[in-house]
């Protein structure tokens, strides 16, 4: 399995796609260094990680990683290699898994270049940094969810075989969908159940992290309370990600399975 994550990595060797997408972390830490330049002493450092978190994470690493497995699924499509690959014989779903793997390490990549770059934007603001590997571990706990979260949109991408605008559209609409619902009353407040805010993936992963984050003063803490009671604990929101995780995984192997060489 190692040995075919490393040939998946070797196709990034022509491409700049994996250098780019982990440097796109970056883009936030610097917005919210420049937009905290003025006011270094009316923010901490949870104001900056979830600031990171809210955008660089939750608005732009879902389409990040959907792009990247666009170009894994569709390579050997697009090249007509798959059908080499299967004399090997390599068996697809070590394949699927393969390609899976190399997203994880992508994502959470990304979500610790996003969390180092905080740590240096916080040196600069002069900003008290506090729990520090607390948010080292949610930050590579993050990258592991976000994938999960990323994986039923990729599922409907390999679904319908297309590498070119199709695929976009399903990846621009799942993102604004699940940023949009992140934000509303339906997904920050309400509880875990049979509803929109439990069935998309970011609502439960918001409403997960956000307890630790600091309540803030006035209006932030009046708001932080109001949210309180529908905090995720950290043991259901595991359980829940995980079900997106495996059947989406299980979805991906069967198209996949399906697929003509």
């Amino acid at each position: 399995m190692l040995k075919l994550i490393k040939c998946e990595f070797y196709k990034f060797k022509r491409r700049s796609l994996f250098v780019l997408a982990t440097l796109v972390a970056l883009v936030f830490p610097v917005v919210m260094t420049a937009l905290y330049w003025n006011i270094p002493t009316q923010v901490n450092y949870d104001n900056l990680f979830s600031g990171i978190v809210d955008y660089g994470d939750f608005l732009l690493l879902l389409p990040i990683l959907v792009v990247i497995a666009t170009s894994l699924f569709f390579t050997e499509t697009d090249n007509d290699t798959l059908k080499n690959l299967t004399t090997i014989p390599i068996s697809k779903s070590k394949i699927v898994v393969a390609k899976i793997g190399v997203m994880a390490i992508i994502s959470v990549a990304y979500t610790l270049l996003g969390f180092f770059a905080s740590v240096l934007c916080s040196k600069i603001l002069g900003i008290a940094m506090e729990n520090m590997a607390q948010k080292f571990v949610l930050s590579i706990g993050l990258g592991i969810m976000l994938l999960a979260a990323a994986l039923p949109c990729v599922a409907l991408v390999v679904w319908f075989n297309k590498s070119d605008l199709i695929s976009i559209v399903i990846t621009l609409f799942y993102t604004i969908i699940n940023y949009v619902i992140h934000v509303t009353d339906i997904g920050m407040l309400t509880p875990v159940g049979v509803n929109i805010g439990t069935i998309l993936p970011i609502p439960v992963i918001n409403r997960w992290i956000y307890q630790f984050y600091d309540e803030g003063n006035g209006a932030a803490a009046e708001f932080y309370n109001t949210m309180r009671p529908y905090f995720v604990p950290t043991h259901i929101c595991v359980c829940i990600i995980a079900l997106f995780l495996f059947v989406s995984i299980y979805a991906i192997i069967k198209i996949y399975n399906r697929r003509e060489i």
